[in-house]
């Protein structure tokens, strides 16, 4: 066992029981010094009786009139500390023996239990980095699974073959005591089954477990409780983004996941899509084309597009477009957006018609205007 008794949770123990006992309380480590005392003046002394207890195993009690025969050991009780039926230090209490006698066992008691939870809390600690490391692990593409790995996987008990799809939330703030609240808001909610972890980005990434009915994913059930939880993080006082990757049966793909959803989260806040939750599935052809944008800016597509952004300084033709194409080229339906009449809808459409070449009549022309118009906000 790593020590268990350290300086720090020796002073705990001390520090707690006298806040009790109307008594001297002292710790002492398995060598007999002591580490931890009501009297500062003892700290870092050799304590003789504490070396027999650990010897023998078992309480010794020094009356007054043996004291002196201890080295200036005071009267008193001491006992063994016991974890996991091994001795990690002792623990005395100064006073009259027939006095201190019944406070004894509780002291004991008060100590192992605190080191205990000490010992407890350590091993969370080191769970939760594990898990952190294994979670980032699972979300890199160029990460080998290599022994080390599985043995990680192993003190963790994961299942990594199941279906699982990548969520990533962010807050966007820099304030570290909100994004604080909104780890510990989703730490409430998300599921037993959930592996989760907070990016150096501040970012939250969550590995969620899906149900599937004959191999479909129920993309439904998943955006519900996407939906739950936002309800709950819409009551913190910041704007929270949320996107979804698609689903992968297995951990070697699950980076696979992460990617679509940062990729779905880019093109959500780049693109102004109002939706609440970034789906790559919905976005997949945007993706696509903010990896190609640096080729497509160079295609003579964008270039008649650059001549409508430079003769269209009021931005007018170009919100015309991106409602045109919103209403899949209904000329009414663009013209009750803009609250204009149809005809000033029709005399735009020329006019873009006229300044780039490409008419938004024709499908393939309206297309190839499309691809720019994203380009164009991808770019900005």
């Amino acid at each position: 066992m790593y020590s268990a008794l350290s300086s720090e949770i020796a002073q705990n123990i001390v520090n707690r029981t006298m806040q009790i006992l109307p008594y001297n309380v002292n710790v002492m480590d398995k060598e007999g010094k002591i580490i931890g005392s009501g009297d500062q003046k003892r700290i870092s002394m050799r304590h003789e009786v504490a070396i027999e207890v650990i010897h023998k195993k078992q309480s010794i009690e020094i009356k007054s009139e043996d004291a002196l025969l201890w080295g200036g050991v005071k009267e008193g009780i001491n006992l063994p500390i016991i974890i996991s039926d091994e001795i990690v230090g002792v623990v005395g209490i100064t006073g009259e023996v027939g006095k201190i006698r019944g406070y004894g066992e509780l002291v004991k008691m008060s100590a192992e239990m605190i080191i205990e939870q000490s010992i407890l809390e350590k091993e969370l600690q080191l769970d939760e980095r594990i898990n952190r490391e294994v979670i980032s692990q699972l979300i890199t593409k160029e990460h080998k699974h290599d022994t080390l790995f599985y043995k990680k996987i192993k003190i963790l008990r994961l299942n990594l073959y199941e279906p699982r799809v990548a969520i990533v939330i962010k807050g966007n703030t820099d304030e570290l005591k909100l994004l604080n609240r909104l780890t510990a808001v989703l730490e409430e909610l998300i599921e037993e089954n959930d592996l989760y972890t907070t990016l150096f980005t501040g970012e939250i990434v969550i590995l969620k477990k899906i149900n599937e009915i004959n191999g479909i994913w129920n993309r439904k059930q998943t955006l519900q409780v996407l939906k739950i939880w936002l309800t709950k993080l819409d009551k913190l006082e910041m704007k929270v983004s949320v996107s979804m990757g698609g689903f992968y049966n297995h951990h070697t793909e699950w980076w696979k996941s992460y990617e679509e959803a940062r990729d779905a989260l880019f093109i959500g806040e780049k693109l102004q899509i109002k939706q609440r939750i970034f789906q790559f599935q919905e976005v997949s052809l945007y993706v696509l084309l903010s990896k190609m944008l640096p080729v497509i800016k160079e295609n003579p597509i964008f270039k008649c597009y650059e001549d409508l952004i430079l003769k269209d300084r009021t931005l007018e033709l170009q919100n015309t477009l991106s409602s045109y194409i919103k209403n899949n080229g209904n000329s009414s339906q663009t013209a009750d957006e803009l609250y204009v009449h149809r005809n000033t809808i029709q005399y735009r459409v020329n006019k873009i018609y006229q300044i780039t070449g490409k008419n938004p009549y024709v499908y393939s022309d309206l297309f190839e205007l499309h691809l720019s118009l994203i380009a164009d906000k991808l770019d900005k």
